[in-house]
């Protein structure tokens, strides 16, 4: 179905340029692209966000809720996907599909993310550009009143939502708890993260657990789901030449309704690791998985962030990477190697595949490769690659709408909105030192050691 709608959709887009937009090849990528960011507070805790740009031939619209990440995870989570099965005009999914379809193959997803100690509830719509409909109908609009139509008009029993579809969900979303524990890669680095924040509210999965999946009733669900409407910042983005005052009015008028106190607290950002953690569990798997957290010595989000986004591309980014180029090509201790910093929270994994009996070895050399840039041991090639490599990374956001919905919600907590392009000067302007100097600001924290015992079986890299 879902390749049929992609199909139709193209088709249509296709059909359309060629007979209605003979110029529309000059536009193509982020080379091209000119786009516009704003952002309009239409009531307390609600912004509504504009991003403009004519190159696309979709849009996209977001609705985002923003909550404190609480011991209430595993209700929250369950939320964006109880609300995409039903609602009061469109009873059940093929009831949404048939619209979907009218709607020249619209699609909805649903998402729930962690950024800092904030749940994110996503839940979005894209579809073909207006100018792309055969009769002038505004897609965008129709797309942005189905979507807030499951959001704000949930299909409910007896008061709450539907048992069938609650009992359905919760199911789903076990599993996926349960694929990201069979997942060894996963629950390394999900079991580091648990224990290295065991005293902070980072430390709770965005999922929640399968205990407190199995626990949830329609009852409290419904609770929940009444308390993210009045208690989150809600943040609705309009990508692509979606309808931005249609999206607006429906805005305004679903949540006038609604009584609502949003607050979300603060981040805690904790600079530097007294003394190391260390865990080892077992599994009967054939690879290791080695995962270290460390302190990256940020007061914030945006404390010296460049400088840092630099350094941890060099040590263990990409390909020309130090932990890429000697821990696992020279020394041949990894079947991967890789560093990945968390901004919204000031700190940085490294994640490797080893040999369980390489362990001490393996750690060494990683340690190893962050003291030589602590002393300054790495090229002015390493750092030109580096920050071309990020320019890369950063200028692929303006190639669809989506992206640039996901990079500008990916900032919606904070409230500071920043352009790609901003991070990208920034970059430019890092020197040797400043590189130097935020490595000499990292510390490891905590070291979670999964041992394989087994002889084979285990095929993840």
């Amino acid at each position: 179905m879902k390749n049929t709608k992609k199909l139709w959709k193209d088709f249509l887009c296709c059909g359309n340029i060629l007979c209605k937009y003979p110029q529309m090849e000059n536009i193509t990528g982020s080379d091209f692209m000119k786009y516009n960011f704003s952002k309009e507070i239409i009531s307390k805790g609600t912004e509504v966000c504009s991003i403009t740009a004519d190159g696309f031939k979709s849009a996209c619209v977001s609705v985002n809720f923003v909550l404190p990440l609480s011991e209430k995870a595993s209700l929250f989570a369950l939320v964006p996907n109880v609300l995409m099965r039903s609602s009061e005009k469109y009873t059940d999914v093929t009831e949404i599909e048939k619209k979907l379809a009218l709607l020249y193959g619209a699609e909805l997803v649903a998402d729930v993310s962690k950024t800092g100690e904030h749940h994110v509830l996503r839940m979005a719509i894209s579809c073909i550009d207006d100018r792309f409909a055969f009769n002038g109908e505004s897609i965008s609009a129709e797309c942005s009143e189905l979507l807030f139509e499951l959001i704000f008009k949930p299909r409910l029993q007896d008061g709450v939502f539907d048992s069938a579809i609650v009992e359905s969900e919760k199911r789903l979303l076990s599993e996926r708890l349960l694929a990201e524990e069979s997942d060894k890669r996963i629950y390394a680095k999900n079991r580091c993260e648990e224990i290295m924040f065991s005293e902070e509210t980072y430390g709770i999965h965005r999922l929640g657990t399968k205990e407190s999946v199995s626990e949830i009733t329609p009852q409290t669900l419904y609770s929940a789901y009444k308390e993210m409407l009045e208690t989150a910042k809600i943040v609705i983005c309009v990508s692509g030449k979606a309808d931005y005052n249609a999206v607006k009015d429906l805005a305004s008028g679903y949540l006038s309704a609604i009584n609502r106190n949003a607050e979300i607290g603060e981040t805690v950002f904790i600079e530097r690791a007294d003394q190391v953690k260390y865990t080892k569990e077992t599994e009967d798997v054939k690879q290791g998985k080695l995962v270290m957290g460390f302190r990256m010595g940020m007061k914030d989000a945006v404390d010296n962030y460049a400088a840092k986004r630099i350094m941890v591309e060099l040590f263990g980014g990409s390909p020309h990477s130090k932990l890429f180029l000697n821990v696992r090509e020279k020394m041949s201790l990894c079947y991967y190697c890789s560093a990945r910093m968390i901004r919204a929270k000031g700190i940085m994994y490294v994640q490797s595949g080893i040999e369980s009996y390489n362990e001490e070895k393996a750690k060494n050399a990683i340690l190893q490769q962050l003291e030589d840039i602590k002393n300054g041991d790495f090229t002015d090639e390493d750092i030109e690659y580096s920050v071309k490599a990020l320019e890369d990374s950063f200028k692929s956001v303006t190639d669809s709408p989506e992206a640039l919905d996901s990079w500008f919600m990916s900032q919606c907590v904070s409230g500071r909105y920043n352009y790609p392009e901003d991070f990208i000067d920034e970059f430019k302007r890092v020197t040797r030192e400043d590189i130097i100097k935020a490595a000499q600001d990292v510390t490891l924290d905590t070291v979670f050691m999964l041992e394989g015992t087994a002889k084979g079986g285990d095929c993840d890299e």
